[in-house]
């Protein structure tokens, strides 16, 4: 007799209990009383793991759970002495130990930016557009207010952003430019999914005097766009939480990075290859329209002019960034093959 507990189907009740062995046959019982006997083919065993009790189960989902965690039911199948044998081999462990990590890092660096990319290729254009749009509603409210410059200045910004598009042939329908005045982001521009720029107050005073400065950074925002590293950044948390999700076994992640995808953006840090490949981007363009990558070196220098004020939000942003002097550097050697 193996003493235990009893616990009733769809059920919390538990009884103290004994199961009694006979022949291929198993009973259980709480004092005289017989509340299961069965045949012992038709019991599931749990998995033979060091300090847990291996339970039967009942085909309508009653359970029997020895009080001897050691207890192992002569019919247990050999699939669970071989598990067991594998929890409790310490070279195995190690090597577990060892494997993990490394799995980890080849699941999140390596297999979910390929996965994220080919989602990209197959994201829908209405998906961008609305991701874009939650974006900008949830950083509007959360980190813009309207501009305080005048009219005029703000008018030399859009008249500059439209001579760039009509430039690029790139269509006004996709691209727009807005500006704000911005604590959170201070001299700053950046561009959401679906083509939208935001221009600060402090970025358009400071690069007032250098409207080719302005564009140069324009310009790498719109690489940014055009190679959708944004949308990239996000189908990567995605499928990564859904990695993770799966690997824990909570699905709720899931929702709420869904949910919270729009509201993710407003921090969105680009990875440095992504910096480079915007940079590249308006180096070209430059070169393209006239300009020279001088133009752009002059707008990144003009930051470093920030630095007095170790709490800038822009310092902050470019310290996640490739170094900014090596970026000034490229800007200035930079032959774009056009």
């Amino acid at each position: 007799m193996i003493r235990g507990y009893f616990y009733q189907p769809s059920s919390s009740r538990v009884q103290e209990a004994v199961a009694r062995l006979s022949g291929n046959r198993v009973a259980i019982y709480t004092g005289d009383e017989c509340l299961r006997e069965t045949m012992q083919d038709t019991l599931s065993v749990s998995a033979h793991l060091p300090g847990q009790a291996s339970e039967l189960t009942f085909t309508d989902g009653a359970r029997f759970v020895p009080l001897d965690v050691t207890h192992r039911w002569s019919f247990q199948s050999g699939k669970s002495s071989l598990l067991a044998s594998l929890e409790s081999n310490l070279v195995l462990i190690v090597c577990a130990l060892v494997a993990t990590p490394v799995l980890l890092y080849a699941l999140l660096f390596k297999l979910v930016p390929e996965i994220a990319v080919t989602a990209v290729e197959a994201m829908p254009d209405a998906v961008v557009e609305q991701m874009g749009q939650q974006s900008m509603v949830l950083i509007e409210r959360a980190a813009l207010s309207p501009s305080e410059l005048s009219a005029e200045q703000q008018q030399a910004v859009r008249d500059l952003w439209q001579d760039t598009l009509a430039q690029l042939d790139l269509s006004a329908d996709k691209y727009r430019i807005d500006v704000y005045r911005s604590d959170h982001f201070g001299a700053n521009a950046f561009a959401l999914p679906h083509g939208q720029v935001v221009v600060t107050d402090e970025l358009a005073l400071l690069l007032a005097e250098h409207p080719n400065a302005l564009r140069a950074i324009l310009l790498h925002e719109i690489g940014h766009v055009e190679r959708m590293h944004s949308v990239r950044l996000a189908s990567q948390a995605a499928v990564a939480s859904i990695a993770i999700a799966m690997l824990i076994g909570d699905m709720d992640i899931v929702a709420e990075v869904v949910l919270g995808s729009g509201s993710a953006l407003m921090d969105l840090q680009f990875s440095q290859n992504m910096e480079w490949e915007a940079d590249n981007y308006a180096l070209v363009q430059l070169a393209r329209l006239g300009y020279s990558g001088e133009d752009f070196a002059q707008a990144l220098e003009s930051l470093v002019s920030l630095d007095e004020d170790e709490e800038h939000s822009w310092l902050k942003y470019l310290s996640t960034h490739p170094s900014l002097q090596e970026r000034i550097e490229h800007a200035r050697t930079h032959t774009p093959a056009l």
